[in-house]
């Protein structure tokens, strides 16, 4: 009998969230429905809705021109910076309660890309097949939790599945070598795997204009407020900041002429920001291979960043990048130093996004998954 892949994530595979999440997973699909549309139609997609009203209820979603069936089993909140309630949490309840409307069987292939539906997936068939694309080690998860950071048996406990779902993984996609090595304690099974994006065919010509960005999820992780210490006293340079979060409404408060907050946006609008954007700020304390860097990088943009995680691995810092302490002095500094010699950091910083261009990248991921999904 044929068997299925079946994806897990808390995206709706469209348009939530912003950021990379959505465009790892979206970008799979992109590949499967060029060079592999007979196959779709075993693809199943199990996600997250807007909409109250389809919860639980079969969707279908065209990517490509191709249809994919899609299971919503949790309701996301679009106002990131007012969330009453944790996604992942309603995502594994949702997953438990309509769950059985996918019928996983031994010979499915599910392709998790969030951690807590692995356990529910078991749950449903303790024999189930289970692949997992760690887009950040799963270890830092315990420093972003939102609603449960004084609860210390919780996060003592998640720890545990953690290690738990590593361990039992069939197969484990990581994006750096962190994540890599803390993995390879428990399980052996381990692919280095990129993210990946729809680098254009060529670099659009782009004069500097004094335009700085910052996008991603505004949270205390990010550790935004010294890219705006840095720019706001800077009468030559502007900060576009977009994204949503638990941190709007306080940073939002430092809004100026040149600082700006464009809140959650489409990706495509994300798009026309970076090609009107000279160069990219980061600030992270923790993170994996952040897919906003890439997406900059194939727009010419050099990036400024903390040297966090799988960002070294991806970066050629000095050539299309600077590194900073993380403090608002060395951020303004590396953005006059990227100025300086503002057209060879971006001609390097195009040529460096090729190598993580989708079909490349996926289709060693899809040959992986082929041992599992037959």
């Amino acid at each position: 009998m044929t068997s299925r892949l079946i994806l897990f994530d808390t995206s709706n595979y469209i348009d939530f969230p912003i950021g990379g999440q959505i465009t790892s997973i979206s970008n799979f699909l992109l590949f499967l429905t060029q060079k592999h549309a007979s196959e779709c139609q075993n693809v199943i997609l199990v996600g997250v809705t807007t909409n109250p009203d389809e919860l639980g209820i079969w969707q279908k979603i065209q990517i490509n021109g191709i249809t994919f069936s899609m299971l919503p089993v949790a309701v996301a909140n679009t106002d990131l910076s007012h969330i009453q309630k944790s996604l992942r949490l309603q995502f594994a309840k949702g997953l438990l309660k309509y769950g059985r409307q996918l019928h996983i069987a031994k010979r499915d292939c599910c392709y998790i890309h969030t951690p807590e539906a692995y356990g529910v997936v078991k749950l449903l068939n303790p024999f189930a097949t289970c692949v997992i694309f760690s887009h950040g080690s799963y270890f830092n998860m315990e420093q972003s939790f939102r609603f449960f950071q004084k609860n210390v048996l919780i996060k003592k406990g998640f720890m545990l599945y953690i290690k738990w779902i590593i361990r039992n993984a069939k197969l484990i996609f990581v994006l750096d070598d962190d994540s890599y090595h803390a993995y390879d304690k428990y399980n052996h099974h381990l692919i280095k795997a990129l993210n990946s994006i729809v680098c254009p065919s060529e670099k659009e010509s782009h004069d500097p204009t004094g335009n700085l960005i910052f996008v991603g999820r505004l949270s205390k992780g990010k550790n935004i407020g010294p890219i705006i210490d840095a720019v706001r006293n800077m009468d030559n340079r502007r900060l576009l900041i977009v994204g949503d979060g638990e941190e709007y409404d306080s940073l939002s408060s430092f809004a100026s002429s040149n600082i700006q907050f464009a809140g959650a946006v489409p990706p495509s609008q994300v798009k026309e920001y970076m090609k009107q954007s000279d160069i990219l700020i980061m600030n992270s304390l923790f993170e994996g291979i952040p897919m906003t860097i890439l997406e900059a990088l194939s727009f010419g943009l050099p990036v400024i960043t903390t040297p966090v995680g799988g960002i070294p691995s991806v970066l050629h810092f000095g050539q299309d990048s600077e590194e900073t302490d993380g403090t608002a002095g060395q951020i303004r500094e590396k953005i006059e130093k990227i100025y300086a010699s503002y057209a060879s950091y971006s001609e390097c910083a195009y040529q460096n996004s090729k190598r993580f261009d989708y079909l490349e990248v996926n289709r060693t991921i899809y040959h992986e998954l082929k041992k599992f999904w037959k």
